[in-house]
């Protein structure tokens, strides 16, 4: 077998498995629904929407890539410890540490199609809820059309093939959604005071970006947690860890002067903030390459300890 054979193709089989899941596609669903009905339900917010809108939306997609992340860790690893299956891979030539981290690397492709997914029915929930009084339908219709034709053909789809519909309709909903950003792109709104006019708050993309990273580090330390705990508590410390990171500066920040607990805190707690830049999207201001690359420095090396620490309790686990 070729060299990175092994790592490669059980990478792609778990990001298969994990958009299997009945319960990604509700949960993946769920967001991309939410993010696309937003105009329609947000009206006379005083020239505010636009915002409104944007942060709602991003904040669907770090909670449900949450979600997503920490329940396909659990979903792959700890129940596949636990039925044994796991068992049968390790009794072939693979060594613990690639089969740990190919299978880390399958949900973070999991998780990059819903971002992009995500990112997508963002640009066009914030075009079509750009003006306070009206609805740009050019933008809302599209995205509205992706939602529903993704799950439709996905059924037609199976019925006549029988093909898995979980992750047919996954798949499409990720290239119907980009497809609709290009159909509203070519599109001119049918109001000349919109924000963008003619266009798509494309900076909103950079924070996008920064929140994929987020969700990496998400998928690292549900990866590590997953090799000793069970979902339900993978689930639960996952959201504890990082919502307690999201909130880190406004609850330690005060103390880490006077006591070196809230400093080890700090340290250790993922800096959530540094990802959540929503602020800079104001004005359409955009983030500097500098400060995207540093991000993506920190995600990697707080991602690298996470990886470590789990391949080392994976290679110390019995496995029967």
């Amino acid at each position: 077998m070729r060299r990175g054979g092994p790592f490669f193709a059980i990478a792609w089989l778990t990001a298969l498995e994990a958009i299997r899941r009945p319960v990604f596609l509700l949960v993946a669903l769920s967001c991309l629904a939410g993010i696309t009905l937003l105009p329609w339900m947000l009206n006379y917010t005083l020239g505010d929407s636009g915002r409104i809108i944007r942060d709602s939306a991003l904040s669907f997609t770090f909670v449900g890539g949450l979600l997503l992340a920490a329940y396909a860790a659990g979903e792959t690893l700890s129940r596949e410890l636990q039925r044994g299956t796991a068992a049968v891979l390790l009794a072939k030539p693979v060594k613990r540490p690639v089969f740990f981290l190919a299978k880390t690397l399958g949900i973070i492709l999991a998780i990059l199609l819903f971002t992009l997914a995500a990112l997508s029915a963002t640009l066009l929930a914030v075009r079509a809820g750009a003006n306070d009084l009206m609805l740009d339908r050019t933008a809302a219709l599209p995205a509205l059309a992706a939602l529903l034709l993704g799950p439709a053909a996905a059924g037609i789809w199976n019925h006549h093939t029988g093909r898995p519909f979980t992750s047919t309709a996954f798949l499409l909903l990720c290239v119907l959604f980009p497809g609709a950003v290009l159909l509203a792109a070519g599109l001119p709104p049918p109001f000349e005071s919109l924000a963008f006019a003619h266009t798509l708050p494309w900076p909103i993309l950079q924070v996008g970006v920064l929140i994929f990273f987020a969700l990496c580090m998400v998928t690292s330390a549900a990866s590590a947690l997953a090799t000793r705990l069970p979902l339900s508590a993978v689930l639960l410390l996952c959201a504890g860890l990082f919502l307690g990171g999201l909130m880190s500066d406004y609850v330690l920040g005060p103390h880490l002067e006077a006591s070196w607990l809230a400093r080890l805190a700090y340290a250790v707690l993922p800096n959530v903030q540094a990802f959540w830049l929503l602020d800079a999207l104001d004005g359409l201001h955009r983030i500097p390459s500098v400060y995207v690359l540093t991000a993506a420095g920190y995600a990697a090396a707080w991602s690298a300890l996470c990886l470590l620490a789990g391949s080392f309790s994976f290679q110390k686990l019995e496995i029967s």
